[in-house]
């Protein structure tokens, strides 16, 4: 009896163990398949200064190579997830989602899976997470290889309580949650999601009418493609209902909607359609769903991590917005530079601003522009109040000076004042460009609708008013103070305390009041290549999880 009692217990030992094999085996096989993945393309796809392979490689340290994607619905959700990445201008096959669907099948009816097999799955449903994770946190592409002085935090360095949030909204389904917190917060991001989302609805249904050429169409005018017009905007939700009349008639609502498409493209807002307007117009659904794809990843590159008091200057739009408590508080119109000499993108801190500033004349502008002047002109640099010094600061008389051949080491400055070229104020930042946001003379050209004019500077409409919100002492430096201590033709600097956040950033698109999003013309013609470097990435990306094995 008590043999036979030993007998059956070594049976159910043997059984346990035998039962609990697979779960013993799984992690030895995940650490095998992460060996692999560092061999493998889709181990090497850099992340910052990173790889997903080590990434991932952190992920199952964190869980002693235990498994995560096993059960039918936590893969299932994730497929889901993936398949939810549409409207961030992204795709679930970039992640692999087309294998991943296969496994929720494979996982579902298939018993016969391997160890092998079942941490191939685990690995590479946990490399396609993390990556669409941080890419939806950072951009699919390194904002420093475009804008190296937007300084941001490097991709790839999560920290270890990221990978465990991570693996914990896993664990309980919770992935398109971890994907909606992984998004920008600021409600730009969620307006342009829809506004994609809009545009592809739109393009299953074959897209919008194109409109013919023909005379300019102006309000009041009755013609047979206005009714064609009519649809072009009801499309695009600028027109809310056709006509109650004649079709053709190019009635006051019309003109509304016309002038409010025009302001969401960038264009003047006059209600009448010319070559231009009738351009953008026929732009193609296709055409419109790829440029919201481009500013959605520049939107996952500036909008994280909003400081809540902070200054943007939007390139293309021509715009400065001043925020408090994280909501627009203030904006007004900018001119930016032109396009052989663009502002740049930066991230920076506005620590003071100097009241009355002179203008020291940089070297790129004396070199290429205003030498061709003071050649042709000797009366050019008493005209603008301009003094010529030599290294040691000392006046050089401007008669003794050859422009045909001027000396090196001497630089030109305009004295402070009104007209000059910096007006009233200039708000100081560290760059390395030179740069700086200031008041101008030229005000006449704010009424302009492109205001690429400058040499690279940001001039400010009503910039006393932006230096009287900064400064943010209503008791000593009120609008009347700050008025009187710029007109003393003394430039002095007045410190921020605390300095305030600058962001300066290029985007084409324009994101209204009321949350409708356009496009509006690529100023400095950054498209392109945003567009190639973006396809040719999401390519290798989706190469790589096709050859992952």
């Amino acid at each position: 009896m008590m043999r036979h009692a030993w007998i059956v217990l070594a049976l159910l030992i043997g059984t346990c163990a035998h039962a609990q094999a697979p779960e013993i085996a799984l992690p030895t096989a995940i650490a095998t398949r992460l060996h692999t993945l560092a061999q493998q393309p889709l181990g090497a796809l850099r992340i910052g200064d990173n790889t997903l392979g080590a990434l991932v490689s952190r992920f199952y340290a964190q869980r002693a190579d235990a498994p995560l994607w096993q059960s039918v619905p936590r893969v299932r959700a994730l497929s889901d997830a993936l398949n939810g990445l549409v409207d961030d201008g992204l795709a679930a096959q970039d992640y692999g989602g087309d294998r991943l669907t296969r496994d929720v099948l494979r996982l579902q009816h298939d018993a016969s899976l391997t160890d092998a097999q079942r941490a191939d799955i685990d690995v590479r449903a946990t490399a396609a997470y993390l990556l669409a994770l941080v890419q939806l946190r950072h951009g699919v592409l390194d904002v420093d290889a475009f804008y190296p002085d937007w300084n941001a935090a490097p991709p790839g360095s999560e920290s270890d309580a990221w990978l465990q949030a991570a693996a914990r909204a896993a664990e309980s389904g919770a992935v398109t949650a971890a994907f909606a917190a992984a998004r920008p917060a600021a409600p730009v991001y969620a307006q342009l999601r829809t506004a994609l989302q809009r545009l592809r609805d739109e393009a299953v249904t074959g897209g919008w009418p194109a409109l013919p050429a023909g005379p300019t169409l102006k309000p009041g005018m009755h013609d047979a493609r206005v009714a064609l017009l009519r649809r072009r905007l009801l499309a695009s939700g600028d027109l809310t209902r056709m006509a109650e009349n004649d079709a053709d008639d190019y009635d006051a609502a019309l003109a509304d909607a016309v002038r409010t498409f025009q302001s969401r493209h960038g264009l003047q807002a006059d209600g009448i359609v010319g070559a231009a307007t009738r351009a953008a117009l026929n732009v193609p659904v296709a055409t419109r769903i790829e440029q919201l794809r481009l500013n959605l990843e520049r939107a996952r590159w500036y909008l994280h991590a909003l400081p809540p008091r902070y200054v943007q200057v939007d390139l293309a739009n021509y715009r400065l917005g001043y925020y408090d408590d994280g909501q627009l508080a203030w904006s007004t119109r900018v001119q930016v530079g032109q396009p052989r000499r663009p502002t740049p993108v930066l991230r920076s801190v506005i620590t003071h601003l100097t009241l009355d500033p002179s203008w020291v004349v940089p070297p790129t502008i004396l070199r290429e522009d205003m030498l061709a002047k003071l050649r042709r002109d000797p009366n050019y640099l008493a005209r603008n109040d301009l003094r010529v010094f030599d290294r040691q600061g000392q006046i050089v008389p401007a008669h003794s000076i050859n422009w045909a051949r001027p000396p090196s080491g001497l630089t030109l400055r305009q004295q402070p004042g009104p007209e000059g070229a910096l007006g009233l104020v200039a708000f100081r930042f560290a760059n390395t460009h030179e740069v700086y946001l200031h008041d101008t003379p030229h005000k006449a050209l704010f009424t302009q609708t492109r205001r690429a004019f400058s040499s690279g500077c940001v001039r400010v409409e009503n910039a006393m008013e932006l230096a009287q919100l900064l400064l943010d002492d209503p008791v000593r430096w009120n609008a009347e103070s700050l008025q009187t201590a710029a007109s003393y033709d003394v430039t002095r600097d007045v410190p921020l305390d605390p300095p305030v956040p600058l962001h300066i950033i290029y985007w084409t698109v324009a994101v209204r009041n009321d949350g409708r999003v356009g496009v509006v013309p690529d100023v400095y013609h950054q498209d392109p290549a945003l567009r190639d470097a973006l396809s040719d990435a999401l390519a290798r990306q989706e190469q790589a999880f096709a050859l992952a094995d």
